[in-house]
């Protein structure tokens, strides 16, 4: 498309992918002059997609994502270019730690093991959750060759060959779990943690590139924390954003059922009724709801789109009184392998992990369902949840106070899952959407699930389709 003549962009979805494109597009269009508008679709009655807080007096639900990756630049650069610096709160190095449940008890974790990957495998083998003969097998890993590079392979074949299978079940498990709800077995060691076949192709070894790493990031003398939120939770970020675009041009409650080509460009069929004269369209939804909006005129792509796996996911918060549990639980909370049978996937201490989430008397927990394992509770009614966490509480941590309240919040299809040869996918996905000049996907579904990844993707995609 010429930037010679006027330009009229739909972007389709207004979760954080969605918001950075329609944003840096505004943007954009403002600093170069450029004649150029942003109609923002959203099927919800509200911005922000999985991004949702709540507040129930002085308790902060961050019910979607409540974290922000600093090792990935791109949430917090937002954040301060929306003149939220002051508002960014780093994560508390008081409770600094996390456990993991294993053999029928929690086992605490040295300090500092809530950052990187490759100290907390480090801290796994010295912590009695593995085996000695596991600890053996995984020493092997120092004395295997590269190996011959491979074009793809799962997460537990990748691990287990360098590590075990004791550590594929009992340490890279839980840590998928609480990333991606997701199944090592199915997912891409390249589509999620590209860096470790990267290490053994440099280093030989992963224990060697750990006895190598760093101990820490620092600066100024002061170790860098690994997450950082908002003071008053993440939808902060949303209304930032929501602030800059036209209010006239956010069309809520308006789903988007079909892309197809006009006349110029694009026309949409919506719950609101036909909308057309586009030059370009961002689809930023899942891949199965692209998948449907594309189907009547964009063939064999939707059907790629449509095999992107999802799963849903649930959280459910616990309220209490300080004085009940905050003397008990340390850390940031706790993971449970799937081969520990337990029903919930771990918990996070939400007042230990973060200031500004509970009045000083009060405590807030997060427990984590869904996902590959622990599906089928998702479909309990929510009375029946806060029954199971209860008891799952109780059981791994100890806690039986009666909760001051308790919420739970469901996201169905929320978590796309990147198989063995999702980059093969997606590659040829992008390839074929070449074809279709001004036509453009992103958001999770395709390049990374994290918020600094889909904001990074989102406004990478609003500059390549300004050119």
């Amino acid at each position: 498309m010429s930037d010679a003549r006027a330009r009229k962009v739909a972007v389709v979805g207004g979760g954080i992918a969605g918001l950075a494109a329609a944003y840096e597009l505004t943007k954009q269009a403002r600093e170069q002059d450029l004649q150029l508008t942003v109609d923002l679709f959203e099927s919800r009655d509200r911005l922000g997609g999985v991004i949702l807080t709540e507040r129930e007096g002085d308790y902060v639900l961050d019910a979607g994502p409540d974290a922000m990756l600093t090792l990935k630049p791109a949430a917090l650069e937002l954040c301060r270019e929306l003149g939220l610096a002051d508002e960014i709160i780093p994560t508390r190095d008081e409770d600094r730690g996390v456990a993991l449940y294993s053999r029928g008890k929690l086992r605490s974790l040295p300090y500092g093991t809530g950052s990187s990957w490759m100290r907390k495998i480090s801290a796994y083998m010295s912590s009695g959750v593995v085996s000695w003969a596991s600890k053996l097998r995984m020493a092997g890993d120092l004395l295997l060759p590269r190996g011959v590079p491979r074009d793809d392979e799962s997460m537990s074949d990748f691990f287990g060959r360098r590590l075990g299978r004791e550590a594929v079940e009992r340490i890279i498990d839980p840590l998928i779990a609480g990333i991606y709800s997701g199944d090592p077995d199915q997912l891409s060691i390249y589509s999620t943690f590209p860096r470790f076949p990267q290490m053994v192709a440099k280093n030989r070894s992963l224990l060697l590139t750990m006895l190598k790493a760093p101990q820490s990031s620092s600066s100024g003398g002061r170790t860098l924390p690994v997450f950082c939120s908002l003071r008053d939770g993440l939808d902060r970020l949303v209304d930032a954003i929501g602030q800059r675009l036209d209010s006239d041009r956010v069309f809520l409650s308006t789903d988007v059922t079909a892309v197809r080509k006009a006349e110029g460009g694009y026309a949409l069929s919506t719950s609101q009724g036909p909308r057309d004269g586009y030059t370009d369209v961002v689809l930023s939804v899942p891949a199965w709801a692209a998948a449907r909006q594309l189907a009547d005129e964009f063939g064999p792509v939707t059907d790629a789109m449509e095999s992107i796996r999802y799963v849903s996911s649930g959280a459910v918060f616990f309220a209490y009184r300080r004085s009940d549990v905050g003397e008990r639980l340390r850390g940031y909370g706790f993971l449970v392998p799937d081969c520990e049978g337990r029903r919930i996937n771990g918990a996070t201490w939400i007042s230990n992990k973060f200031d500004h989430r509970s009045p000083p008397d009060g405590f807030l927990v997060r427990c984590y369902i869904g996902g590959d394992r622990t599906a089928a509770e998702l479909e309990l009614d929510d009375e029946a949840i806060i029954a199971m966490c209860r008891v799952e509480l109780r059981e791994i941590a100890g806690i039986t106070a009666e909760p001051i309240f308790a919420r739970v919040y469901r996201w169905k299809r929320s978590n796309p899952q990147y198989d063995v040869g999702h980059a093969e996918r997606s590659r040829w996905i992008d390839a074929v959407l070449a074809q279709h000049p001004g036509l453009h996907v992103t958001g999770s579904g395709f390049r990374g699930i994290g918020l600094p990844d889909c904001i990074k993707d989102g406004r990478d995609t609003a500059r390549r389709l300004i050119g």
